[in-house]
């Protein structure tokens, strides 16, 4: 069975969480059958075949955790019960919006960072609709971060 994560707002995805430090996020993600860190960096680990991306703060901390589903990188994403890959990028982004309280804001497929909930999307194109056979944009990448993550940006 493929494991599933679900993306949450302000808390993290699935049983990585924001504020966790590098160890905690190693053990939760070897919890998982047949997986394990691919990559590691200074800041910066990957799992699932690199679609769970997970950046850590000057504190060791998780400040960020970014999904890119793909078709074959062994677990799948939902966010409000329905499967990342099936929210077309503009629904995806009419939904964070007015989560966001920012309902009727232009869509926008290239970036763009949900201030309130602390989400971010990237990447809105036609290659990363994996589940409906590259038809319709999909945003590649959406990103639950803590707001240290950006004022950190700046």
């Amino acid at each position: 069975m493929i494991p599933e994560f679900e993306i949450l707002e302000h808390i993290g995805v699935g049983p990585i969480r924001l504020g966790a430090d590098r160890a905690a996020v190693a053990a939760a993600v070897a919890a998982i059958p047949d997986n394990g860190l691919d990559q590691t960096a200074a800041t910066i680990d990957y799992a699932f075949g690199n679609s769970l991306q997970i950046e850590y703060g000057s504190s060791g901390h998780a400040q960020f955790i970014g999904v890119g589903y793909y078709a074959g990188c062994g677990c799948d994403f939902t966010f409000r019960g329905q499967h990342i890959g099936d929210y077309s990028a503009e629904a995806l982004f009419d939904l964070l919006s007015a989560l966001d309280g920012q309902s009727g804001s232009q869509f926008q497929p290239n970036e763009f960072y949900f201030r309130t909930i602390h989400m971010n999307v990237w990447d809105a194109d036609s290659q990363y609709d994996y589940r409906g056979g590259k038809q319709t944009p999909v945003y590649g990448q959406v990103g639950v971060s803590s707001p240290e993550y950006h004022s950190s940006e700046t």
